[in-house]
């Protein structure tokens, strides 16, 4: 039982036996005068009552089983503060030391598929990335850890009028001129050696010649033929792809991202066909300047929202088709009840027209249709962060500035490459993700702060700390206790993080487990500079303490994404 179950239990009871039929809602209180706890929900009960709100405070207050409290009283029109016995932290702590689980509750298991990742065939991961699959991954975690039961899916960009133009570049890379057979000169490329580098190339070269006409009717041409399953592009296609995907797996292991589909908007092809006849035979669609389209409205669409077009007027499909079509096989063939798509918040008009569509189509089928918007990495001048040289950031480039720094602080490469990534992660995490950040690499490596390096270092110091006192033959002890106010206080911020862990799945929110991480660290180093450990006239006592901060910290980074060291 968590610190705000165990203490509204006594209120309910007490609200019962006052015949309150007001849930009672506990929060945090904000000064510590006020104790642990305040229940503000005595003011609508006695409004609905018609009977003076202190009043009715204090006699709720009075009826309160004292068990669990050191003290109960009345402030202001009639708010209920509670202050929590030691001894109930201390049993809570305890419970919470044995619980693998931490006291945090798991729900029934919702079928949820979490849809993040998105990038293109042929081009090169960029900032954007690292907050779609950092965000993304911690998200999948939360979810997981609250019980949901989730699949998640990187939806690759490797179809539509892109994969044309990059077959103009492979065409022009080897020989071709803009006119003479395309399909001899891909048909006499070799792909299946080329780099990821390689393919970067030949779509900039194809995206740069379709600023002709010709060129890209060429590219519109190619994009048909491959669609149709022309076997000369297709098999160009699935090598280019295959090179594409290896890269992109490498990269997310490297962020410790885990995919369990890679499937693309070219998986969604067979769907479009059957898809819009469907739709047209029911009347969803309608026909507006020769392109099909579905009006919508809500999904926190503006007033007068364009139309989703799904087939324009040359019978070309476009994003929100392959969206439309993916959403349709997730709820019929992966038996989704919830879809989580965690993109850039500019896809947020998009994500809302494809979510109305969905609904008026039916396709949802009583799904929940989630966007998770997130905003962008800027760079100290407050512009999207670019490299030294002033061209757009990779991620690659990241990753490797966050290394070279945090080598400089490490002798050990492995230990250098964890804290590198976590301040990446934590930097990314540690603020609203609708905020964005600013990519600054000196301050995210620092160990002082509210940083990744720092919670790394904080368990690092416990964990040491607890293997010096195993190594002279001393354990934790089996029960955690309070002798000190500094303990006192540390224990109720490991108490809250259930609250925390149940408020960032509600909100798709992975700051508020960065929080959450960040206060119980501080609260850590006042406990250890006011309260000896291993010097203390108990050190196991201490020790049992140290433990569950560890393990809830090392909870905490885990869910975040973020490893940790033993030692730094």
């Amino acid at each position: 039982m968590t610190i705000v179950k165990a203490a509204q239990a006594a209120l309910e009871s007490a609200f019962s036996q006052h015949a309150i039929d007001v849930d009672p809602v506990l929060v945090r209180s904000t000064r510590p005068e006020f104790g642990d706890l305040q229940c503000n929900s005595i003011m609508a009960a006695a409004k609905r009552a018609g009977v003076n709100p202190r009043d009715l405070a204090s006699s709720v207050a009075d009826a309160i089983n004292p068990a669990l409290f050191a003290d109960v009283s009345v402030a202001g029109p009639g708010f209920i503060n509670l202050s929590l016995k030691d001894s109930t932290i201390a049993s809570l702590a305890t419970a919470q030391l044995l619980d693998p689980a931490l006291l945090a509750e798991r729900s029934g298991g919702e079928r949820t598929v979490l849809d993040f990742g998105g990038p293109n065939v042929a081009k090169a991961l960029h900032v954007g990335h690292l907050r779609s699959f950092v965000i993304g991954e911690s998200l999948r975690r939360i979810l997981i850890e609250t019980g949901a039961d989730v699949v998640s899916d990187i939806h690759l960009g490797d179809w539509g009028l892109q994969m044309g133009k990059l077959l103009v570049g492979v065409a022009l890379e080897h020989g071709w001129k803009g006119d003479g057979d395309v399909l001899e000169a891909i048909s006499a490329a070799d792909v299946s050696t080329a780099t990821v580098d390689d393919l970067g190339r030949f779509y900039k070269l194809g995206n740069a010649a379709c600023d002709d006409e010709d060129v890209l009717s060429t590219a519109r041409t190619l994009t048909a033929l491959l669609q149709d399953g022309h076997p000369v592009l297709r098999a160009a296609w699935k090598s280019m792809r295959s090179t594409s995907v290896d890269d992109v797996v490498r990269t997310a292991a490297a962020l410790g991202a885990r995919f369990d589909l890679l499937l693309g908007e070219s998986d969604a092809h067979e769907e479009i066909g059957p898809m819009l006849e469907d739709l047209i035979a029911r009347s969803v669609v309608v026909e507006s300047e020769g392109a099909l389209v579905v009006p919508v409205a809500g999904d926190g669409l503006p007033e007068k929202a364009p139309p989703v077009i799904l087939r324009k007027s040359d019978g070309a499909a476009l994003y929100a088709t392959t969206d439309l079509a993916t959403l349709r096989q997730r709820v019929r063939d992966l038996k989704a009840q919830r879809i989580v798509y965690c993109t850039d918040d500019r896809q947020a008009l998009q994500m809302a027209g494809v979510f109305s569509a969905a609904r008026q189509a039916g396709y949802d089928d009583g799904a929940d249709l989630v966007h998770v918007p997130f905003g962008t990495v800027r760079g100290r001048d407050g512009k999207p962060f670019k490299t030294r040289d002033g061209v757009a950031a990779t991620l690659g480039d990241l990753l490797a500035a966050a290394t070279e720094k945090a080598s400089s602080s490490l002798a050990d490469p492995t230990a250098a490459q964890v804290v590198a990534i976590g301040a990446l992660k934590f930097a990314d995490l540690g603020t609203p993700r609708r905020t964005g950040y600013v990519f600054d690499v000196d301050k995210m490596i620092s160990f002082e702060g509210r940083t990744g390096p720092y919670l790394q270092y904080a368990y690092a110091r416990i964990a040491s700390m607890l293997d010096k006192a195993a190594a002279s033959g001393t354990f934790p002890a089996a029960e955690v206790s309070i002798s000190c106010r500094e303990e006192r206080d540390l224990l109720v911020e490991c108490l809250w993080y259930p609250e925390a862990l149940a408020s960032a799945a509600r909100s798709y929110e992975p700051s508020e487990i960065a929080e959450r991480a960040w206060l119980i660290a501080d609260a850590f180093s006042r406990f250890y500079a006011a309260c000896p450990v291993l010097q203390s006239e108990d050190p196991p006592a201490r020790l049992a303490t140290c433990s569950l901060v560890a393990k809830v910290i090392e909870k905490c980074l885990w869910l975040l994404g973020i490893g940790v060291v033993r030692r730094m």
